[in-house]
């Protein structure tokens, strides 16, 4: 999905910010509250750079289509998309917007509470943000490298597979998806462990993130998401510098 500037904003320089993580980790969420604070602010999702459903890997063992697969991307379209970005400050792309986002009102935050943070940071962004939350932004470095702010959110893993498991399904381009049981654990956590482990210690995405240049947000339940909140609009502040 994606939310189109107006003309006179493409012509401010582009802080390109991506918002990685597992499935269920909160990210979506996150991006899209923070882009309801951050005036002008630009919001992709990679999840609307899946290709269609018959060319998503299919697991033969499990017999079922891997869409939590790097493969499962059109990686090439995504790329381009975030070159051109870059160069203009809005997208190019014409999304179909697969709706896959959790309804923020769910959370409870006030409409009160978002006008006070957009006055804290009304005039602290002189760049035009375009935030880019996806599941698949940090696993190879020639993609990472394409951003200005590389945040990863996280949660435990038990907390992730209960709000997976809390969802009906998904919208793809041709259909609708619901995670066979064992899907979390073989496809999507095991996909994420596999190409995010060179970016903790001893290899475990339990544990410390030791990347450079990638910043760790926890968004476990036992944190409030207006704390989370915060701490990443703070962080897209610091990378202005």
């Amino acid at each position: 999905m994606t939310t189109q500037l107006a003309g006179s904003e493409a012509t401010r320089d582009t802080l390109l910010v991506g918002i990685g993580g597992c499935s269920s980790s909160g990210k979506s969420t996150l991006a899209k509250l923070a882009v309801q604070v951050l005036e002008g602010a630009v919001l992709v999702h990679q999840d609307d750079f899946y290709k269609h459903d018959n060319e998503i890997p299919f697991d033969e063992e499990y017999q079922v289509a891997n869409w939590d697969a790097p493969e499962a991307l059109d990686m090439a379209q995504f790329e381009r998309e975030l070159d051109h970005i870059r160069a203009t400050g809005q997208p190019a792309a014409k999304l179909v917007h697969n709706g896959n986002i959790d309804d923020v009102g769910k959370f409870g935050i006030s409409e009160e509470y978002l006008e006070g943070l957009r006055r804290r940071y009304r005039g602290r962004i002189s760049r035009q943000v375009v935030l880019v939350d996806g599941f698949m932004l940090y696993h190879d470095d020639r993609v990472a490298a394409r951003f200005d702010c590389r945040l990863l959110v996280r949660a435990p893993y038990a907390t992730m597979k209960a709000r997976r498991a809390a969802r009906a399904g998904y919208k793809t381009l041709d259909s609708f998806w619901q995670d066979p049981p064992f899907y979390f654990d073989q496809f999507v956590y095991k996909s994420y462990a596999a190409t995010h482990a060179r970016l903790f210690r001893n290899g475990d995405v339990e544990d410390r993130l030791v990347a450079p240049h990638i910043q760790d947000i926890c968004n476990g339940d036992e944190v409030q998401i207006t704390c989370v909140l915060e701490q990443v609009l703070q962080a897209i502040v610091a990378a202005q510098c």
